[in-house]
């Protein structure tokens, strides 16, 4: 619960209203009502806002008089996020270590944790501090877990791998499983390339449900604040970069190297040892088979290209059958022209 005039502090907006007014909740602008903050972002909802029986809504400027309690913030998003942290984000407390802990030889464990029932962990693995793990967790031999990380159920970390402080890694993802590595012998039968790497998760990452991050035969590595959504493949010794947001069902080929502050839509797939670099958009569906200039923004399912080239081909992509008919029209009208010319002379 909060007065608007410490919210408006924690979310760097400006109030237009009353200071005292108290809310408790963040909620979606259709649900929410006295004593919510909402978002109203984009001219449809701002001409709703008279309608609307939140106590507060967050808004882009201009201000307007709307009779009611705003928060104005250049970035109204951001400042809704904000808003969401500080009306619902809980402090930390520990819950202890279950006494059903399996933990290895020499493992270390820091203080104040959270270690939910069924557990394990192998040998000389080092686990920091305020961490959480929660049922079904599995953590190898000589792995290194950060301050202030939650590990949620059933994901399963293989040995050596190091996961940095306040990330957080949702259910049923794999870290460090073997990189898909193999080569044909005299015979044909495949023979396994082993992947002595590691996998290396900085800083301030996030991981989703049901992901996996492959070690190669050197590391994987995700760079500080990287977000991934649920069911990604991360390839072995990719390197993804700082800040680069990751969407749902993309997949990296082995060697894959992402720059900083990147944003990769759904279903996008790399070809291996490609460079995307700093600051690139890859748009949904897009197959990226050769690497990408830093800032590009590229789209088309085969192959990327500049974005806005991919476009105007699907314009005459859809006009495809009226173009084949006029082609043959102009060809026939030609055959004809050449007819009648042969026949002249």
């Amino acid at each position: 619960m909060q007065t608007l005039n410490r919210l408006a502090q924690a979310i760097k907006a400006e109030l237009i209203g009353d200071p005292q007014a108290v809310v408790s909740r963040a909620c979606p602008f259709d649900a929410a009502g006295e004593g919510d903050v909402t978002l109203a972002l984009g001219a449809a909802y701002r001409l709703r806002i008279k309608e609307s029986p939140a106590t507060a809504i967050i808004v882009a400027p201009p201000a307007e008089e709307w009779f009611r309690s705003v928060l104005v913030a250049e970035n109204p998003r951001l400042a809704f996020a904000r808003a969401i942290h500080a009306l619902h984000g809980r402090q930390y407390e520990s819950r202890g270590v279950s006494p059903d802990l399996i933990a290895g030889e020499r493992t270390a464990l820091g203080s104040d944790l959270s270690i939910l029932p069924r557990v394990t962990i192998g040998r000389d693995s080092i686990i920091g501090d305020r961490v959480t793990l929660h049922p079904g967790v599995v953590i190898g031999d000589r792995c290194r877990i950060g301050d202030d990380t939650t590990i949620f159920s059933n994901v399963s970390i293989y040995d050596d791998c190091e996961i940095g402080s306040r990330v957080i890694v949702h259910s049923g993802s794999v870290i460090g499983s073997d990189g898909f590595g193999f080569v044909a012998d005299e015979m044909g039968h495949q023979v396994k390339m082993l992947q002595p790497g590691r996998v290396r998760i900085e800083d301030d990452c996030e991981i989703g449900a049901n992901c996996t991050i492959d070690r190669g035969l050197g590391d994987t590595v995700l760079r500080r604040g990287v977000k991934l959504d649920n069911l990604i493949q991360v390839g072995h010794n990719t390197e993804i970069g700082e800040d680069t947001v990751v969407a749902a069902l993309t997949g990296f080929s082995g060697g894959t190297r992402v720059g900083r502050r990147c944003v990769i839509a759904a279903q996008v797939g790399t070809k291996e040892h490609i460079t995307i670099g700093d600051g690139a958009t890859v748009t949904a569906k897009t197959a990226v088979i050769k690497s990408v200039r830093a800032g590009a923004v590229v789209g088309g399912m085969m192959p990327a290209q500049d974005l806005s080239a991919w476009r105007k081909s699907q314009v005459y992509y859809f006009k495809l059958p009226e173009l084949a008919a006029r082609l043959r029209r102009l060809e026939r009208i030609a055959k004809n022209s050449a007819r009648g010319a042969d026949n002249a002379g």
